[in-house]
């Protein structure tokens, strides 16, 4: 047996720069008895909410063999029922950065490759109309323009969020005009319409423009509405990101809600969420995008086949990814300069996940520490 001995979750802050704000976010350390490290820096799944999940994950993981992956992702997964489990993401991700560690192989050779390179949209972050870098239908279709030139196979737009169809309608418009024929264009919405006859009307205008797809544009995830949507509208319909547990996720597709399933590893009970997810999807034919930017989702995206493109995000015209703080100490990117020249970007070759941590400037942003031994 390789046993964790301890764990620490590092809370810190960091400015998102433009915005007068702060934001806060943790970071998973796991220590085995044999001298292993696994860590996780955690980017979605922020405090407050993941991190009592989080803690109440690693209390179960002390103590036990770091490579009983699956039967600690199904002991978390009951005991997590009555909650929406997003703190074990974190937790899975370490566990499987020290197997990958212990091997001397990337997460994806543990998972098994299907693909060395990972074609990309850019998703956006959501602008503010009237003022700022995308404030208007034209700046969103410029900086589309501006992607596109560098490479960039497919580009997705968060709006201004006001819950307006009008707004993204124009938005969509914009874009789908001036990247006609030469790169995919999708919208989020973020459950940002109130009605399913402003969903409707979105739909239909993402059928005009040839959207590859739409995400999420209706409040709730009701089987009922979505069957709706997907009756009248040909645009692939891809939900789920909102939508916790693999057998909610699976019962919406199987009962025709969606035509494509999110998932995320933090979000989604880690690395091992998104691979069940993924072998399940594919036993349906259908296909699984995996949500958001980083390490472990290049890694899950990699090893799956049934998926498309990754998230690179959230971009800002001005500010690149303001809300990714410098965490990374070896030069690892998730801009636009992460893109290469055929429109993909790479997937680490080291050993786990394949980065290195910025600890000192982590601890030079630390707010709260916690720590769990054996």
């Amino acid at each position: 047996m390789t046993i964790v001995e301890s764990a620490t979750l590092t809370e810190f802050e960091f400015d998102v720069p433009g915005s007068g704000r702060a934001l806060r976010k943790f970071a998973v350390q796991l220590r085995t008895d044999d001298g292993h490290e696994g860590s996780y820096v955690a980017l979605w799944s922020a405090p407050p909410l993941a991190v009592p999940q989080t803690l109440a994950g690693l209390r179960m993981v002390v103590g036990q063999d770091y490579r009983d992956r699956e039967r600690l992702w199904d002991a978390v997964n009951r005991s997590h029922a009555k909650h929406d489990r997003i703190g074990y993401g974190a937790v899975d991700i370490a566990l499987w950065d020290i197997a990958g560690k212990a091997a001397g192989q990337p997460i994806w050779a543990l998972l098994g490759r299907h693909r060395e390179r990972l074609p990309a949209y850019v998703s956006t972050v959501g602008g503010t109309k009237g003022r700022g870098s995308l404030g208007s239908p034209a700046a969103y279709a410029d900086y589309a323009e501006y992607c596109v030139r560098l490479g960039v196979r497919a580009y997705k737009f968060h709006g201004f969020g006001t819950g307006l169809v009008k707004d993204e309608i124009d938005v969509m418009c914009a874009v789908g005009e001036r990247l006609a024929g030469r790169a995919d264009v999708m919208t989020d919405p973020g459950k940002g319409l109130p009605t399913l006859a402003d969903a409707l009307k979105l739909g239909r205008v993402c059928d005009e423009v040839g959207a590859y797809w739409w995400e999420d544009p209706l409040r709730g995830d009701a089987p009922t509405a979505h069957k709706i949507l997907r009756e009248r509208v040909r645009t692939p319909l891809l939900i789920t990101e909102f939508v916790r547990g693999l057998e909610l996720r699976m019962s919406l597709a199987l009962t025709g809600g969606t035509d494509m399933l999110r998932a995320d590893p933090e979000l989604d009970m880690g690395i091992t969420g998104v691979i069940k997810t993924a072998r399940a999807a594919e036993s349906l034919g259908i296909d699984v995008e995996v949500h958001a930017a980083g390490p472990a989702q290049r890694h899950c995206m990699a090893a799956i086949r049934n998926t498309n493109y990754y998230e690179l995000g959230l971009l800002d015209p001005e500010l690149g990814n303001p809300v990714m703080p410098p965490v990374y100490g070896d030069g690892y990117t998730e801009d636009l300069g992460a893109v290469g020249v055929d429109g993909c970007v790479s997937v680490p070759s080291g050993p786990g996940l394949g980065v290195s941590y910025d600890w000192e400037w982590i601890k030079g942003h630390t707010v709260a520490t916690h720590e769990i031994a054996r």
